[in-house]
């Protein structure tokens, strides 16, 4: 059973993490479509600390011995899924860097190319 301090403990904590995603995604520090998995995180956490009930009924099912434990097991794997997804996100966003790396080098071999054209055009005139 968790203590009233740890309950107490876990909703502050909670509600202020709820309330740097609203005050990151407001700001425009953070978009809508990376924050979800973290406000989904952030409910799942108040969801378990308004009703502890919940987690005592999973780690019971899951053969955790603390329902402590079982917070933090949630908490591990929300934080394992995030990693994930910015992970993902990373690979992506480093493969279109890549991309646009090489476009920008071509065209601007190309553009030499031309001004040397331009040039040598000028220079016969």
């Amino acid at each position: 059973m968790m203590t009233n301090l740890f309950k107490g403990i876990l909703l502050v904590g909670v509600l202020i993490y709820l309330l740097i995603i609203i005050y990151l995604m407001k700001k425009g520090r953070m978009s809508l479509k990376y924050s979800l998995m973290w406000f989904f995180s952030g409910l799942m956490l108040l969801i378990c600390a308004l009703f502890p009930r919940i987690i005592g009924f999973f780690t019971d099912l899951l053969g955790i011995y603390s329902e402590t434990n079982g917070i933090f097991f949630v908490g591990v794997c929300f934080i394992l899924l995030i990693i994930l997804s910015l992970t993902s996100i990373a690979s992506g966003l480093s493969e279109r860097i890549r991309t646009l790396v090489q476009t920008q080098a071509m065209l601007e071999k190309r553009v030499r190319e031309l001004e040397e054209k331009l040039e040598n055009k000028n220079d016969e005139i």
